[in-house]
């Protein structure tokens, strides 16, 4: 998961160290590897910022689904709301990376495992919904 932060900025997501390669490690490093060759709409070569995932062991046993990723927070007026998983250096150093990322706003954490039990985050409940027909 990576999302632009400002321009010519961009934060990755990426796997704990203990994680085994599977669809997700394969997937981040091949993002990566996009990202590290990618410019902007100037042509000036991108800033990657990798936002460490905190370590399995540490948040729980949880289910299939658990997505347990700081990249899906939402930007604010005034501050960010970033998950808290549990893992407290993992959790204190996402909170460190984005304060660097948004100089000015408040990094607001709130624990979400139940959100995340089913594969969601913080930016994909907050995104609007059509009006019903």
């Amino acid at each position: 998961m990576a999302r632009f932060v400002k321009p010519g900025t961009v934060v990755i997501s990426r796997p704990p160290t203990s994680t085994k390669p599977d669809l997700w490690t394969r997937a981040y490093h091949q993002a990566r590897q996009v990202l590290e060759t990618a410019t902007d709409a100037h042509g000036r070569k991108l800033q990657v910022v990798e936002l460490p995932e905190p370590e399995p062991t540490r948040i729980g046993k949880r289910g299939r689904y658990f997505l347990a990723t700081y990249a899906n927070c939402y930007v604010v007026n005034g501050a960010v709301i970033l998950p808290r998983f549990g893992d407290p250096t993992a959790d204190q150093r996402a909170a460190s990376i984005i304060k660097d990322l948004h100089p000015g706003r408040a990094v607001v954490q709130l624990e979400i495992n139940t959100l995340a039990e089913g594969g969601g985050g913080i930016h994909c409940a907050t995104k609007q919904q059509p009006s019903p027909l």
